[in-house]
C-alpha cells in the first residue's frame, strides 16, 4: 500500500509491519571511517562534516538509549529502532561492534537495528553477527552508495566503487538481512541521467529501501570551498521534486522510500536554505508526481 497510491514511506512501511508508530532513537557509537583514520584517507569525503547529522547524543551507548527512550515514552510511544547513526557503524573489529550494539539493546519496545555504514566496511564475519541479530529485531544495513558514476565518487572523495555497494548488498540479502541505498542528488559531476542510473542500480541491487538526499553545502568541508569558488550550483526546491519524482517512480512498488531529502543540524548549512518545512515539501513533491503522471514502480525497468 502506497501513500496517496504515489509512494511507500517508511512510516506506512512500519505500521503494517509493527502494527503501531514506531520511532528512530539515533545513536552515536564513536566509529570513525577509513576515509578519516588514514586507511583510505584522511578528509573523508568532501560534503561530509558529522556535526551536520542531527539526532544522535553524545554519551555511553545505553545512556543514549535509555534517555531517549524514556522521553518517547511519556508520548505514549513504545516502539523503537535504535539508529546507528554516525560514521561507519561496522568499521571496527567484530567485538567492538558486538559489543556496542549489544549495549544499546536495553529496552523490550525495540523491535528493529538501523545501522548507518560503508560497502567497504563489511565482511562475511560481521555480517554472521548480523544474521544472528536478525533473528531477534528487524535488521537494516544502510549502505552509502551516493552515486553508481565512477568519476564522481572519485571526484567526492568517496573511496569505494558502485561494484563495492553491490558485493556488499548481495552479500547482506543471502543472509536474510535487509539494506538500504543512500542516495545524493545533485552531486558534482552527476547529471540528471547520472542521478537516475544510479536510481536503476540500486534497484538492480535489490534494496530494500532508499534514502534520498539533496546535496547539502555544510560548513567546514572541501564542498564548501568548491561552492564558495563558484564552481558547484546546488538545486532549487523545485528542481529537486521533479528529479525526485521521476526517481521515485524507477523504483519497484514494494521498495521503501525511507527519506525524502536530508537536513543540516544547527547553523551547519550553508547552501540550499528552500525555507520550507518537510510536510510543504512533500506537498511539492506530491504535486509534481500528479502534475507529470507518476508514481512509485511507473517507471521501474525503463
Amino acid at each position: 500500500m502506497m501513500t496517496d497510491n504515489l509512494y511507500l514511506d517508511l512510516n506506512t512501511y512500519l505500521r503494517r509491519r509493527f502494527g503501531q508508530k514506531v520511532w528512530k532513537v539515533p545513536v552515536d557509537a564513536g566509529f570513525t571511517c577509513p576515509n578519516r583514520d588514514g586507511t583510505k584517507g584522511h578528509s573523508g569525503c568532501i560534503y561530509c562534516n558529522n556535526e551536520s547529522f542531527s539526532g544522535a547524543s553524545a554519551g555511553e551507548i545505553t545512556e543514549q538509549v535509555k534517555r531517549r527512550i524514556e522521553a518517547l515514552k511519556q508520548k505514549n510511544i513504545n516502539a523503537y529502532i535504535i539508529y546507528f547513526q554516525s560514521y561507519s557503524n561496522t568499521y571496527g573489529t567484530l567485538d567492538e561492534i558486538e559489543a556496542k550494539m549489544e549495549s544499546a539493546l536495553v529496552d523490550d519496545g525495540i523491535v528493529s537495528v538501523h545501522i548507518g555504514t560503508r560497502p567497504d566496511t563489511v565482511d562475511d564475519e560481521k555480517l554472521d553477527y548480523l544474521a544472528e541479530l536478525n533473528k531477534r529485531y528487524e535488521v537494516v544495513v544502510e549502505y552509502g552508495l551516493q552515486s553508481s558514476n565512477p568519476e564522481t565518487l572519485r571526484i567526492i572523495n568517496r573511496g569505494h566503487t558502485a561494484e563495492d555497494f553491490a558485493e556488499a548488498v548481495r552479500k547482506t540479502s543471502v543472509r536474510g538481512i535487509k539494506s538500504c541505498a543512500h542516495i545524493i542528488l545533485g552531486l558534482p559531476n552527476d547529471t540528471r541521467e547520472d542521478m537516475l542510473e544510479t536510481v536503476r542500480f540500486a534497484a538492480a541491487c535489490g534494496v530494500y529501501s532508499v534514502k534520498f538526499h539533496h546535496l547539502h553545502v555544510v560548513k567546514d568541508t572541501e564542498l564548501e570551498n568548491i561552492y564558495n569558488q563558484s564552481k558547484i550550483k546546488v538545486m532549487d526546491v523545485r528542481e529537486y521534486a521533479d528529479v525526485l519524482a521521476e526517481c521515485i517512480a524507477l523504483l519497484p512498488e514494494e521498495t521503501v522510500i525511507a527519506r525524502l531529502m536530508g537536513d543540516a543540524a544547527g547553523e551547519t548549512l550553508i547552501a540550499p536554505r528552500w525555507g520550507i518545512s518537510k510536510n510543504e515539501f512533500i506537498n511539492l513533491l506530491k504535486s509534481v508526481m500528479r502534475e507529470k503522471g507518476l508514481r512509485q514502480g511507473v517507471l521501474f525497468g525503463r
